[in-house]
């Protein structure tokens, strides 16, 4: 129960700063190919995403890619720890995940269209859902096994407490009018 940048990563020496969500869309589709069709460096794109059964994956799929498929070769991993490390090796790669596992590659901005400004994956942006791949991360519990610890977890996790292990791991709290 927090909020999540859904972040798009680059290698570090990639010089691309921002990309649109139609932007990302061709690339994910194989539509565009080549950095130099988005202002980078004459080099091919390298893509890495999650395998399908992430939330991660539907997510992006459903709010990026317009619900079309990804490309076939995109390399799909077996979490966002893992798009990272492959990003970090890659100088063409890109990837996506949750903005709590940036270390090691670059985020990007990203804008709502190609003319558009381009956002920060940064806790204010996720937070007021200006940055345009924000989302809520939540737990999700079955009624009729709760023995009252299920609704106590749920109440520190949505706790001052809570909220601050969330920060630690690099998520975002969730607004306190929302907990």
């Amino acid at each position: 129960m927090c909020v999540d940048a859904l972040s798009v990563y680059v290698h570090q020496d990639n010089p691309i700063k921002q990309l649109s969500i139609p932007q990302l869309e061709a690339i994910f589709t194989e539509k565009i190919t080549n950095w130099k069709q988005v202002g980078g460096l004459d080099a091919p794109i390298s893509l890495y995403g999650r395998e399908n059964s992430s939330g991660t994956y539907e997510f992006f799929k459903e709010h990026v890619l317009n619900k079309k498929d990804f490309a076939a070769s995109t390399k799909t991993m077996p979490g966002t720890a893992a798009v990272i490390q492959g990003v970090a090796k890659d100088k063409g790669g890109i990837g996506y995940g949750g903005v709590a596992y940036a270390a090691g590659a670059k985020a990007l901005k990203v804008s709502k269209t190609d003319d558009g400004e381009g956002i920060e994956p940064s806790e204010e942006n996720a937070i007021s859902f200006k940055y345009p791949i924000s989302r809520y991360l939540f737990s999700y519990i079955s009624p009729e096994k709760d023995s009252g610890m299920v609704a106590a977890y749920i109440s520190w996790c949505i706790s001052d407490k809570g909220q601050v292990v969330v920060k630690d791991v690099g998520y975002f709290p969730l607004p306190k009018n929302l907990r």
